[in-house]
């Protein structure tokens, strides 16, 4: 297969063991690499706790090596790279104020020189909204939740005074300043893959993050179904960035690829959900191997869905950077059009 236009995102590992007590010497080395070699985007998953099991899967303590915050994490990565555009894969927003958020990802595309991407979604782990005494509600009210809080966000980033009182929220008076540098907004992408996700990414969406480890068929059919969405909100669909992300792992040999990616697996022990994307799904459909069968496996997949936009979700942070520096040097180059 002849090169095509694919873009890669790194999805930054930020919780687990890491080599040194302290992350910030990976972390830094691993976004300048990144923006120095090719890739389009970093992002970071926005949790303040993560289920036992996944911490475990990335070769961390339960108790010590929870998730870095995402939004502060950001705004390091802001200012240690200068191409790349940076954002969350996704933020809760029934787990943050509007108000307080707005602020926050606005602050972020200042220092970035307008670089920020504002990933929203309407939560899942229950444990991480209860344990802090935030309402968990049912998955309609969430994104109902979800669409009032986008609306405040994007009217705050928009207008110099705004007013708002709907079901789950009321604000008067409000202003925010610095307004964001990217005009008229920063872009807003909706992580997720159910029906009233994708009306989300058609009434307010740029772009489309879908769950991780998809299958090929799957992406189809649900591509299919934001066409039809998007239709009825009078919306062009190839206006919207798909994006696909996938847990990845690069070696030299097949076999430690694998037993990395097994190893993970095993240590996690993930079961419902989070099993059905990263026990299974990764070892379908991941992207892991040598350089060479990334590649393979990347054209295959554009082949099959289309899809142009990559993440590539390196974890366990100990495997982080032998990753990355394979992919910069063997898979990036061969999707480079000059």
């Amino acid at each position: 297969m002849s090169a095509v236009d694919v873009r890669f995102g790194l999805g930054l590992p930020i919780h687990g063991k890491f080599p040194t007590e302290n992350p910030y010497d990976l972390i830094r080395e691993l976004v300048q690499l990144a923006d120095k070699n090719g890739f389009y985007s970093i992002w970071i998953e926005d949790h303040l706790d993560l289920p036992d099991n996944e911490i475990r899967g990335c070769d961390g303590d339960p108790g010590i090596h929870q998730p870095l915050e995402a939004w502060t994490t950001l705004s390091s990565i802001a200012t240690w790279t200068e191409k790349v555009i940076v954002g969350t894969e996704v933020s809760p927003i029934p787990l943050r104020n509007p108000g307080i958020l707005a602020k926050t990802v606005a602050t972020v595309d200042v220092l970035s020189k307008g670089r920020v991407v504002l990933g929203a979604g309407a939560g899942w782990n229950r444990s991480e909204f209860e344990s802090l005494g935030i309402p968990f509600d049912k998955y309609e009210n969430r994104f109902e939740q979800m669409n009032e809080g986008i609306e405040i966000i994007k009217r705050l980033w928009t207008e110099p005074i705004v007013n708002y009182t709907g079901k789950y929220y009321r604000i008067g008076n409000a202003r925010l300043s610095p307004k964001p540098i990217q005009k008229p907004h920063p872009p807003i992408w909706f992580g997720g893959f159910s029906d009233r996700l994708l009306e989300a990414v058609a009434k307010h969406g740029s772009g489309w993050i879908h769950g991780t480890n998809v299958a090929p068929e799957k992406m189809k059919t649900d591509r299919e179904r934001l066409r039809q969405i998007a239709h009825k909100f009078r919306r062009n669909v190839d206006e919207i960035e798909v994006v696909a992300p996938f847990v990845s792992h690069v070696a030299k040999d097949r076999e430690h690829a694998r037993g990395s990616i097994e190893r993970y697996i095993e240590q996690g022990q993930l079961t419902g959900m989070l099993g059905r994307h990263f026990a299974e799904g990764t070892r379908l459909y991941a992207i892991w191997g040598t350089p060479k069968e990334c590649v393979e496996r990347v054209e295959q997949y554009v082949a099959l869905t289309g899809v142009r936009h990559f993440i590539l979700d390196l974890r366990p942070p100990m495997t982080a950077l032998d990753s990355l520096q394979l992919l910069c040097d063997e898979v990036i180059p061969h999707f480079q059009i000059e």
